[in-house]
């Protein structure tokens, strides 16, 4: 196969993303990507930013030590009474320390996508009545491009994340891309209340779309596109790791291994195995 990629793709996922940063840690030193477009999507945003800014293992290490101190998924003390905001949030910041944000606002074009929800809704009815939909489009269409939910009105906004880095608002940007209420608050991006992209599209292509891109997914799906420019990996079964459960650490170092292990699979199956 030809294996120069220009673009990657990082679909949502919450959690379950660490199987991106487990499939690149054994495949990326073979496949020696150089790519001129990278976009990212809910818990996506957060995988690609770790890539570029080359802390990867360092958001392995923090999730996991923050998971194992935190020994559940309700918390009446704090927002939302779940501690995921928080933790998030804290992680986020300190991964992205400001070598790791200086490397992404020099890196390659690095788009994250946010959801529009229209202004005749409230935050929260916005976030059930797309949720919804969300849901029923992966179960019924099973495919990571979703079609129902922004037929029914909701909107996309794909933000310049090496922008949002020279702005000083990239850790903002990464929080409001994995806004997943009740149990995140649902932010605002330049005065428009947004919600996780990954209501829109699972796994958004950039703008402009040219050459091959490599797409992770952390999830199956039984209807991948068919499309010669576009190399879809996904995990060879579900993961560990569940979307949005902040208390098994265990799980997150399974996803992440598991990532490696579908990867060596994956390298020798295309012939790319050392």
């Amino acid at each position: 196969m030809n294996v120069k990629f220009d673009q990657i793709v990082y679909s949502g996922g919450g959690i379950r993303c660490f199987w991106h940063g487990g499939f690149l840690a054994e495949a990326g030193p073979a496949l020696d990507l150089d790519v001129k477009r990278v976009s990212g999507v809910s818990g996506g945003a957060l995988s690609a930013a770790a890539w570029i800014g080359k802390r990867e293992t360092d958001l392995l290490e923090l999730m996991h030590e923050a998971f194992a101190i935190n020994d559940a998924n309700v918390d009446l003390k704090r927002s939302n009474y779940t501690p995921h905001q928080e933790i998030y949030r804290a992680v986020v910041e300190t991964t992205l320390d400001a070598e790791a944000i200086d490397r992404i606002a020099d890196g390659p074009d690095y788009q994250v996508v946010l959801s529009l929800p229209p202004s005749r809704l409230s935050p929260r009815s916005s976030a059930l009545v797309y949720g919804i939909l969300y849901k029923l489009d992966h179960a019924v269409r099973s495919t990571p491009h979703l079609a129902w939910t922004k037929k029914a009105g909701l909107g996309q906004l794909r933000v310049d994340a090496r922008q949002a880095a020279r702005d000083g608002r990239l850790v903002d940007l990464i929080c409001a891309a994995a806004t997943i209420p009740p149990v995140f608050d649902v932010p605002h991006w330049d005065d428009q209340r947004v919600l996780d992209g990954g209501m829109t599209d699972k796994a958004p292509l950039p703008d402009p779309d040219e050459g091959r891109t490599l797409i992770l997914l952390s999830s199956r799906y039984s209807a991948i596109p068919q499309d010669d420019r576009r190399t879809y990996v996904q995990p060879s079964s579900e993961v560990a790791a569940d979307k949005i459960d902040f208390a098994h650490a265990d799980r997150v170092l399974k996803t992440w291994a598991q990532g490696e292990e579908d990867a060596r699979l994956w390298l020798e199956q295309n012939g790319l195995a050392s």
